[in-house]
């Protein structure tokens, strides 16, 4: 009897949380990062040779050439023709192809298709002869072309016989027998060579390569990322339609509670171990429609980044298809990178596309039953970094915000530190303005940080001559970014190597002033604060929150440039940000209600940046802040938010916010942070009903380092470590459990780590701390009624009231453990 049923059904039933019932109960595994405790990390320099087939260009072409014609050719020779051989093609979205002067292949990518570049295995055994052999190509709409032959069948690795590389010849006009062996070769030009093709970071970028896990011998990763195996954590679905499964569970546990027709043979509970042996599938009989071929909905427990890696123990070749999701629906119902086809030779292991995914759909399309499987897992793809930060407290709920931030921002650290794992897969200043504030706290990263923030900028050498990402803002948040690498990591050398292009940013963004000074986006920039109304366009708030951001970038521009020994560049941009400040006060601000307007973003920023006075914070508290926020915030601009809440005095209330706000997404079920989020949204389908880039749906990442804010503020205001010169050779600690019992946890620093161990105490806060030498210390205690010392180590130390006598401060210029207590 058939076990078939159509898949809108089956949709039906994961939307009314039939399918999967501890999945619907939002199960979150009790270790996010698996890769955490590694000691010895397996690299990709360890398992991998980067391939020597280049990616080639018209010489001469320019970014706006991507439609135009170019026409590229090689004469290659072969002692013999060899009797089964492959040719590879890739980059361009359209391909002529002629192979000794006759036409093999014509293609042209899906314009619907999220994968690229498009992949072409054309098989030429029967083309190819002994002595000189012509390949001839016309391609268009590109920017890079990439070829081999390999003498071996469809989708197996081998020495090529030929490829692409700085020898081929390129012409931008077509001319008479072009395709044809013996054309004269002196019409042509000698090719642009932009290297291997895994040579440069900028190639694994936007998902630009997500289509070349169908190149074989392709892994486009860079060598200092490792890899670990992750086994599946549980089948959520597993559909046999005409097919049949045997001994499911050798993949993972199986969860089909509420599934048509009971599940299938060899079920498993939710919590039981995977069984051993291997896991096969029978195929349906002849004539079978899709929608009754056999697949698996697999659940890995946790957002994460890599390759889905299938390995065969079948004797002939079989075809998949994947998808791809963060969410369930996303995989089912619009999996970001689409219907991904595999083919998998015999006994041969395959990896999907890189991505970052939760949930796996696995199609079993073809091949010989049955179909045989020794695995089917995750190869995991991370960056190699420890944990060097801490935080946990008596609420559970902070501790797993601080933990999912954390992770969040791991998950962006691959070849660059993206903005999100699975879209964009790129770099963008704001992004890592929130995620950098986090990784400086949890892992004190030096390289990744430097090369993200390095290419962000440099142009090939030449003078910065646009914004940041071509986002006015994002070019305050780039000086923003440094100000605050610099003074958790300290980094001199580092400091120097960008000052000239620090000079030069800060120069171009007086540009875009007028002379009052006040940002009026002078270049026709894109004036982005964030994704909600009248704050991603060229408006009047969009100007008015991007002058506030460059205020806070002339003061942090400032510090570094005379940290650098420019004094009068110091000077300068001292001035600039003052001017800007009294403008914004006389232009931008409303007299009167004392606040800069009544959006959320705009308010904050106004205290981020210094810009509002203790008179105008405390408005902006009690009419903007404590309000309403009327318009969707992203977690993005909400870590502003906090901070300003903060600066305002209002901690125990920004910890309410961040437990309603990022607490709700762990409360559905998330274990990363996600790039936008309302309390207010539908949470049947949540995922669909995400808004961010101006638009809606299952394309908006679920894994986005601007949301990972949180990790960095609980340190920073409730432990209270903030570095105050480079290389936390002062820092200001200012502990406040907000209302908490006891908070502890610790932040690295070039001189070793630092600790605060808080506990409210019967009597009053006790509070112990940790400093490494080299750290001088300035520590703020709540007062209590009448006293004016601090207790160090039951030694009394007179302290000098501030916070309007709320708070007690001393120094601690050595090194030790201090247990503190006001008396």
């Amino acid at each position: 009897m058939s076990r078939s049923f159509q898949l809108p059904l089956f949709i039906t039933l994961i939307a009314a949380g039939a399918v999967g019932g501890a999945a619907q109960q939002h199960y979150l595994p009790s270790k996010l990062d698996l890769t955490a405790d590694i000691a010895a990390p397996s690299l990709e320099s360890a398992t991998h040779h980067p391939l020597p087939e280049q990616y080639i260009w018209a010489t001469g072409a320019k970014d706006s050439d991507w439609d135009r014609t170019f026409y590229f050719r090689d004469v290659f020779n072969l002692k013999a023709a060899p009797s089964v051989a492959t040719l590879y093609l890739a980059g361009p979205d359209r391909i002529r192809v002629y192979l000794n002067g006759r036409l093999i292949a014509n293609a042209e990518r899906d314009p619907k298709s999220r994968l690229r570049p498009m992949v072409l295995a054309l098989p030429v055994g029967r083309s190819l002869h002994a002595g000189a052999n012509t390949l001839a190509l016309q391609v268009s709409d590109g920017d890079r072309l990439v070829a081999k032959i390999v003498p071996k069948p469809p989708e197996i690795a081998g020495p090529a016989v030929v490829m692409s590389d700085g020898s081929w010849q390129c012409a931008d006009r077509s001319v008479n027998g072009w395709q044809q062996p013996g054309n004269n070769a002196s019409a042509w030009k000698t090719v642009h060579s932009m290297g291997g093709i895994e040579s440069n970071i900028d190639f694994f970028q936007w998902n630009n390569d997500a289509g070349m896990y169908q190149w074989p011998g392709y892994d486009g990763l860079s060598p200092f990322l490792a890899h670990v195996p992750a086994p599946v954590d549980q089948i959520v679905y597993a559909f046999e339609g005409l097919g049949r499964f045997e001994n499911a569970p050798a993949i993972a546990p199986i969860e089909v509670a509420g599934a048509p027709n009971g599940g299938v043979r060899g079920e498993s509970s939710r919590t039981g171990a995977g069984a051993a042996g291997e896991f096969s599938v029978t195929m349906p009989p002849p004539g079978a429609s899709r929608e009754e071929f056999p697949f698996v909905v697999l659940d890995l427990g946790r957002e994460s980044d890599g390759r889905l890696e299938i390995v065969s123990d079948s004797a002939a070749p079989m075809k998949l298809e994947l998808q791809f999701g963060e969410s369930r629906e996303e995989a089912i119902n619009e999996p970001y990178l689409g219907v991904d086809p595999v083919t998998i030779p015999p006994f041969a292991t395959v990896r999907g596309p890189k991505s970052a995914f939760r949930y796996a759909v696995v199609r079993f399309v073809a091949g010989t039953s049955p179909l045989r499987f020794k695995a089917i897992r995750l190869d995991t793809t991370y960056y190699p970094v420890k944990y060097a930060g801490s935080f946990v407290s008596s609420d559970p709920l902070l501790n797993r915000i601080w933990q999912v931030g954390a992770y969040t921002s791991h998950l962006c650290m691959q070849d660059d530190i993206w903005d999100a794992p699975k879209r964009d897969r790129g770099r963008w200043m704001g992004d890592l303005d929130v995620s950098g504030r986090v990784i400086d706290t949890v892992f004190a990263d030096h390289f990744l940080m430097q090369d993200t923030m390095n290419h962000l900028i440099h142009d090939a050498g030449q003078p910065v001559h646009d914004d940041v990402n071509g986002i006015p803002g994002y070019s305050a948040f780039w000086v923003m970014g440094q100000a605050d690498y610099y003074r958790h990591i300290g980094d001199r050398t580092y400091l120097e190597s960008i000052r000239e292009p620090l000079t030069q940013l800060l120069d171009y963004i007086e540009t875009e002033l007028d002379n009052r000074p006040v940002f009026v986006n002078a270049h026709k920039s894109w004036p982005f604060v964030d994704w909600s109304p009248d704050l991603n366009a060229d408006t009047a708030e969009a100007r008015r929150a991007t002058t506030l951001e460059f205020a806070k970038a002339f003061d942090e521009g400032s510090w570094l440039v005379g940290e650098a020994g420019d004094s009068a560049g110091a000077a300068k941009f001292s001035a600039e940000a003052a001017s800007l400040k009294q403008a914004a006060q006389q232009y931008l601000l409303d007299t009167s209600s004392d606040t800069f307007g009544q959006r959320w973003e705009t308010n904050a920023m106004a205290i981020f940046s210094g810009v509002a006075n203790d008179s105008e914070t405390g408005a902006i508290w009690d009419k903007v802040l404590s309000k309403p926020r009327g318009f969707m915030i992203t977690p993005y601009y909400n870590f502003y938010v906090i901070m300003a809440m903060a600066e305002a005095g209002h901690r125990k209330e920004a910890l309410d916010w961040i437990r309603g706000y990022w607490g709700g997404m762990i409360q559905e079920g998330a274990t990363s942070f996600w790039e936008a989020y309302d309390p207010d949204w539908p949470k049947g389908n949540f995922h669909e009903s995400l808004q961010a880039d101006n638009g809606q749906g299952y394309f908006v990442s679920l894994s986005h380092g601007w949301s990972s804010g949180p990790t960095a503020w609980l340190t920073e205001q409730i432990l209270g470590m903030t570095p105050q010169a480079a290389g936390f050779s002062k820092v200001s600690i200012r502990p406040d459990l907000a209302g908490l019992d006891w908070a502890r946890g610790a932040e690295p620093t070039p001189h070793g780590p630092i600790k605060v161990d808080l506990h409210a105490g019967t009597a009053g806060p006790e509070t112990t701390l940790d400093l490494p030498d080299g750290v001088d210390a300035e520590v703020s205690l709540p007062a209590t009624a009448g006293a004016a010392s601090i207790l160090v180590n039951g030694e009394a130390m007179t302290a000098t009231p501030a916070e309007s006598g709320s708070r007690l401060v001393i120094h601690l210029d050595k090194g030790g453990s201090y247990k503190l207590a006001v008396k």
